[in-house]
């Protein structure tokens, strides 16, 4: 990456300026030139008679060039001596090694110079030689030439005075072209010049770093937010308000053993470019002992702490999330073949919760055919940000799957629309401030086994266009006190960075109610309890408990559920509509319509749950296939006397035989 170095336009009228490069070269050309005439006569080479004899002698130049390096056409040498507080002998040593990186056919001339044909490289005597400094040791270990790594120090053998060779980069630098460090590549990249969305407050922020820089900064901006948020978006439309070139640090790219080189490189191109730097988020700690540049931007998840500093002013900023009308808007830019033909789809898509604005960039990438393969790509992108915190999948089930009773199913829709409407109601501050905690969106499902708790789950998530995310308890709770409360904040911080529904079956294992405090394990137990609750109060996403054990739970969790929703058993009408669906997609709808009759007398002759017939169908459909024939009505009441046996009602009066009629036990 290259960009044009600060104090390269001159107001001046000249048009062909000579870049410092060539000057510095000019100026060391002469110097060696005049040494090269003096060492020519073969005096004694003493530095009081060479000072004499050169007196009043052709310069070869060096003067001239000297005098146009203090004019427009040094802006970029002087600037870059300034900026390292460099003396003069340390810039005249910094001179001739950047003359003969700059035009290597120096070299010859430096080693003739030196009395060494082979060392073309310069070192601190002749430095002094030629622009006459005297004794006083010119690179130090703690001297700005070392500690900035402008110069690297190169001994030939033991005892013999090293030579310099100058950081290449400075080269460019010196020729007006402020480019990165080769050891930098795809590390640090230009951010793209994409428009600030409308809720980030990028001239507030640019105002306030900019008052921090008049008192002398450095400062630092800290953006928190979730990933892919576009937080490095932010930081570069802030910088440009600043009127600052930017530049993105991915820290993580860096090797671990060279962070603190690379930490430096990126530091000194900073200053020296006028640059901002935006770090992403991670990498390791910040060494104390690399100087900063003025402006730092950095990106942390929420609640993370920046790399620390003692030394830089942090302004903190938590990015708001952009509305679904600015994510619609965001989205249509992105893909302007989206018609207005499919604006109810698009807005159900730009109401996804959990979608960020990286996600919908890169969706847009993967130019979907449709809005419903967008909406599918967001959903996977989301589970891959889920690994570990449970069992996401994809919800396949929606309402026209669940058969419930019509008080549930009305539960359950006016349940779903609050998730979707949430974010709109909480848009106004006012509203935030005042329902904010109280909308936390969480229900419990309360019913027994196989009545269509999970599958209502799904549905709510198909509803929302989200991924569900199971819990897997048995991985969540811990023997060793702490890991829990550890791996539930872990898992609702992953849940609602990808927007998932969160959904904990059999909650009563983890919701249990609190326990008389009778040793440690109970008060930690205990603790985990609460700090759950705390968990489910701040959860932004939606949370959903399933439980066929109510009474066991805690009466701290229900009053703070915004729903309780009971799932009956399914009387015989929905049995029967069950029987008849389930039969019809494994069998066929010919074959279906046949076994109709069959269905109701299952319904009539047993009580099973829905998670029972469907179990029972699909044993009926095997059945089917390994005798080569279609499903019968034998197949589906061997299917059904093979669920109630499961519960060990195999012989009572509820069983059937294989013509559907009833028979005692």
């Amino acid at each position: 990456m290259a960009i044009a170095a600060p104090g390269k336009e001159n107001k001046s009228n000249t048009v062909d300026l000579a870049p410092a490069a060539a000057l510095l070269v000019a100026r060391a050309r002469g110097a060696l030139s005049r040494r090269l005439d003096w060492l020519a006569t073969g005096a004694t080479d003493d530095a009081a008679a060479e000072r004499a004899w050169a007196a009043g002698r052709d310069d070869h130049g060096q003067d001239a060039a000297a005098r146009r390096l203090a004019g427009p056409e040094g802006a970029t040498w002087r600037r870059l001596t300034g900026l390292f507080a460099l003396n003069a002998a340390e810039a005249d040593l910094l001179c001739l090694a950047l003359a003969v990186a700059a035009d290597p056919a120096l070299g010859p001339d430096i080693a003739a110079a030196q009395g060494e044909p082979r060392r073309h490289a310069p070192t601190e005597a002749l430095a002094r030689r030629l622009f006459g400094h005297g004794p006083r040791p010119i690179w130090r270990a703690v001297s700005p030439l070392a500690a900035w790594h402008l110069l690297s120090a190169h001994w030939a053998a033991p005892g013999v005075a090293p030579s310099f060779e100058a950081d290449p980069v400075l080269v460019d630098w010196c020729f007006n072209t402020a480019s990165l460090d080769a050891g930098l590549a795809g590390i640090a990249v230009p951010p793209e010049d994409h428009a600030p969305l409308p809720e980030w407050p990028v001239n507030e922020t640019a105002r306030r770093l900019a008052r921090v820089l008049e008192r002398g900064g450095p400062v630092r901006l800290v953006v928190e937010s979730r990933r892919h948020s576009g937080r490095i978006g932010f930081a570069a439309a802030v910088a440009r308000a600043l009127g600052l070139k930017a530049v993105i640090i991915d820290p993580a790219a860096i090797p671990a053993e060279h962070f603190t080189e690379g930490f430096l490189r990126a530091q000194r191109f900073g200053l020296f470019a006028e640059a901002a730097l935006l770090w992403r988020a991670g990498g390791p700690a910040w060494p104390d002992t690399v100087p900063l540049s003025p402006v730092q931007m950095v990106a942390v998840d929420v609640g993370e702490a920046p790399p620390a500093r003692r030394d830089v002013a942090d302004i903190r900023v938590a990015l708001p999330e952009p509305g679904a009308e600015t994510r619609l808007a965001l989205w249509r830019r992105l893909n302007p073949q989206s018609t207005e033909k499919d604006a109810a789809a698009l807005k159900a898509l730009a109401e996804t919760p959990g979608l960020t604005i990286g996600d919908l960039a890169a969706t847009a990438r993967a130019a979907p055919a449709s809005i419903a393969d967008a909406a599918q790509d967001l959903r996977a992108r989301a589970r891959a940000r889920l690994g570990g915190a449970g069992r996401a999948i994809e919800p396949v089930l929606g309402w026209d799957d669940i058969i419930l009773p019509a008080a549930p199913t009305a539960e359950l829709q006016a349940f779903a629309f609050e998730a979707r409407a949430r974010a709109r109601l909480l848009a106004d501050p006012e509203a935030c401030r005042l329902f904010g905690r109280d909308a936390t969106l969480s229900a419990l499902f309360s019913g027994p086994a196989g009545v269509g708790k999970t599958m209502a789950a799904q549905a709510v998530a198909g509803e929302l266009g989200v991924n569900l995310l199971i819990v897997d308890l048995g991985a969540t709770v811990s023997k060793f006190i702490g890991e829990t409360a550890k791996t539930l904040t872990r898992i609702f911080a992953q849940a609602e960075a990808a927007g998932a529904v969160l959904f904990f079956d059999e909650a009563d294992a983890l919701f249990a109610k609190r326990t008389d405090v009778r040793d440690s394990h109970d008060r930690y137990a205990n603790a985990d309890t609460n700090h759950l609750l705390q968990l489910l109060e701040s959860y932004g996403g939606v949370v959903i408990l399933a439980s066929n054990k109510r009474a066991n739970l805690d009466p701290a969790f229900l009053r703070r559920m915004r729903h309780v929703i009971e799932f009956p058993r399914a009387a015989e009408a929905q049995q029967k509509e069950l029987w008849q669906r389930l039969t019809a997609v494994l069998a066929g709808a010919a074959a279906s319509s046949d076994l109709k009759p069959a269905c109701a007398r299952l319904a009539a002759a047993h009580s099973l749950s829905p998670a029972q017939i469907k179990s029972a169908v699909l044993s009926a459909r095997y059945a089917a296939l390994a005798a080569g024939r279609a499903m019968n009505e034998a197949d589906l009441a061997a299917g059904a006397r093979r669920e109630l046996a499961k519960e060990g009602r195999g012989n009572s009066a509820q069983s059937t035989d294989g013509k559907g009629r009833r028979r005692r036990g």
